[in-house]
């Protein structure tokens, strides 16, 4: 398995047309499903360069990784997105959403019926 998904073999792109391809993967797990996974990747770029405006490192990680400050991002304009879910896509691995996407929970405890899936 380790030797499947440590090639950095199956395409080379620029970082923008990766980020392009999350306007192809749809995440059955978001709640909000009428606005492309792009922008909320974007939106999350932008709210970490708002708030962070003279750290530089930190708005390139955001983009890479939109899940930075989750909870800000929960309580100002919903999830945020990860780039990540590229994964998803045949240009990559084409993984199953279930091994890519989602919130993880603790084992043990009921689900919160806020959850989208929550059964």
């Amino acid at each position: 398995m380790r030797e499947e998904y440590e090639k950095l073999d199956k395409v080379e792109m620029s970082l923008w047309e990766c980020c392009e391809l999350l306007n192809d993967v749809v995440d059955d797990s978001d709640p909000d499903l009428d606005e492309p996974q792009m922008e909320h990747l974007l939106q999350t770029a932008a709210a970490i360069r708002k708030d962070f405006p003279n750290e530089d490192w930190l708005h390139l990680t955001a983009l890479i990784h939109g899940n930075i400050f989750l909870e800000k991002m929960d309580l100002e304009m919903g999830k945020g997105r990860n780039i990540g879910k590229v994964l998803l896509h045949p240009s990559f691995w084409g993984l199953p959403p279930w091994a890519v996407v989602g919130d993880t929970f603790p084992l043990g405890c009921a689900f919160d019926e806020s959850i989208v899936h929550d059964k």
